[in-house]
C-alpha cells in the first residue's frame, strides 16, 4: 500500500469513529439547532402562550419588548411578568403553582433559566428589528404591512402552550421568503429590498 492510500485509510477511519468516540448516535443530534423542528423543551415553568397571547390577547412585544429594537427579541424579565402577577395569582391548582414559582424567583432575585427554543447557530446574523418594524411584508393577497408578523417564523403562538419550534429556520426557509417578497415587491412597484445573493447581509 502506497503513503498516500495509507493516509486516505487513516483518515476514513478516524472520520467513521469519530462520531462514536464523541457520543454522536443518529444523525438529528448533529443538526444545527435552527433545524430542530419540534424542539421543546421542558421549561421551569410552563409558560403558556395560548394563555397569554391567544386567551388574553397580550402581544409579542409586550414581553419580547426587544424585537422592533435590535437584533435580539430578548426574553422578558420577571420584571414584566410581576407587573401583572404581583395581583394576578391564577385560577387552577396548576397556574398557582406556576406563580407561585415565580414569586419565589422574583422576591429571591435568582430569576428563571428559561431554555431557550430559537437558536441560530454562530455564523448566522439575524436582526429582529429589520424584519419586526423596518421591512414592509406582503402577503399573497397583495396586503402590505409594517414588519413581518411573528408567526410567519415562529408560529401562531396563540394556539400553543408552551414554546416549541415549528419551523425548520434553515437558510432555505429565509432565502425562499426573500425572493417571494422580492417578487411582491416588484408587482406592487415597491423596491425589493430582501437580500437574495448577498452573503454578507446574514454571515457576517
Amino acid at each position: 500500500m502506497n503513503a498516500k492510500l495509507a493516509v486516505l485509510f487513516f483518515l476514513l477511519t478516524v472520520g467513521m469513529a469519530m462520531p462514536i468516540l464523541l457520543g454522536i448516535r443518529s444523525i438529528p443530534d448533529i443538526q444545527l439547532p435552527n433545524l430542530h423542528t419540534g424542539y421543546q423543551p421542558e421549561q421551569p415553568i410552563p409558560y403558556s402562550h395560548r394563555l397569554h397571547a391567544g386567551v388574553l390577547n397580550i402581544d409579542c412585544q409586550y414581553c419580547h419588548s426587544g424585537a422592533d429594537q435590535g437584533r435580539h427579541a430578548t426574553v422578558p424579565s420577571l420584571d414584566t411578568c410581576w407587573n401583572c402577577h404581583k395581583t394576578v395569582a391564577g385560577r387552577t391548582k396548576t397556574a398557582k403553582e406556576s406563580i407561585a414559582k415565580l414569586r419565589e424567583a422574583y422576591m429571591s432575585g435568582e430569576g428563571v433559566e428559561w431554555k431557550r427554543v430559537h437558536n441560530n447557530p454562530d455564523f448566522v446574523y439575524f436582526n429582529h428589528q429589520t424584519h419586526v418594524r423596518i421591512a414592509k411584508y406582503i402577503d399573497a393577497d397583495g396586503n402590505i404591512s409594517d414588519g413581518v408578523d411573528c408567526q410567519y417564523c415562529h408560529g401562531d403562538m396563540a394556539k400553543n402552550g408552551v414554546a416549541k419550534q415549528q419551523e425548520q429556520l434553515a437558510m432555505g426557509f429565509c432565502i425562499n421568503c426573500h425572493r417571494d417578497q422580492n417578487e411582491r415587491h416588484e408587482t406592487a412597484n415597491l423596491p425589493a429590498r430582501a437580500p437574495v445573493s448577498a452573503c454578507d447581509a446574514c454571515h457576517r
